[in-house]
């Protein structure tokens, strides 16, 4: 490896854990206000998207009036979804913890039951994967019932981890010697 190449590479895992560090803490120390930024990062990008999506109506010409009014209707939908996070941030916020619980729960009890349906294809010990899909069919109900508290331990355990990544990203950069 030739001594620039490692230096770029020494230089963008030390970023990438100092960034790590800065969004992990964020999230685990002040997990409303992180809630909130990445809900007006989505407002934007609603708005942002419905923006050009709207150029787009008036740039068109072959496109027939149905597919226009289309395009035009759903820009107005994502213009106004993102309107409306930046009205309430707290709401968009408690939102986004929700989807996030309730998502996580959905993927987990999916998880779960597929692994229950393959267990006739294992061939060797079964218990772990029995108790691997219990747990993640449990998680995921324990999620889905109760998705605002799932959705905050969701969010810690995500800047926990980034925070614990980043650690470990900046003590490889201060010992990565060539």
């Amino acid at each position: 490896m030739s001594d620039e190449f490692f230096v770029k590479v020494r230089r963008a895992i030390g970023f990438d854990g100092l960034i790590s560090i800065i969004i992990g803490a964020f999230i685990l120390f002040l997990p409303g206000r992180s809630a909130r930024a990445v809900a007006g990062m989505m407002g934007a990008a609603l708005i942002a998207a419905g923006l050009f999506k709207l150029l787009s109506v008036f740039k068109k010409d072959s496109v027939n009036g149905t597919t226009r009014l289309g395009h035009l209707i759903s820009s107005v939908i994502y213009i106004v979804a993102g309107l409306f996070i930046f009205i309430d941030m707290q709401a968009a916020a408690v939102s986004l913890i929700l989807v996030v619980g309730i998502l996580t729960g959905m993927a987990w009890l999916i998880e779960g039951i597929i692994q229950l349906t393959i267990l006739n294809q294992i061939s060797t010990n079964k218990f772990w994967s029995i108790l691997s899909a219990v747990i993640s069919v449990l998680g995921g109900l324990s999620l889905l019932f109760s998705p605002l508290l799932g959705g905050i331990l969701v969010w810690t355990f995500f800047g926990v981890t980034l925070l614990i990544i980043g650690i470990f990203k900046i003590i490889q950069y201060v010992t990565l010697k060539k």
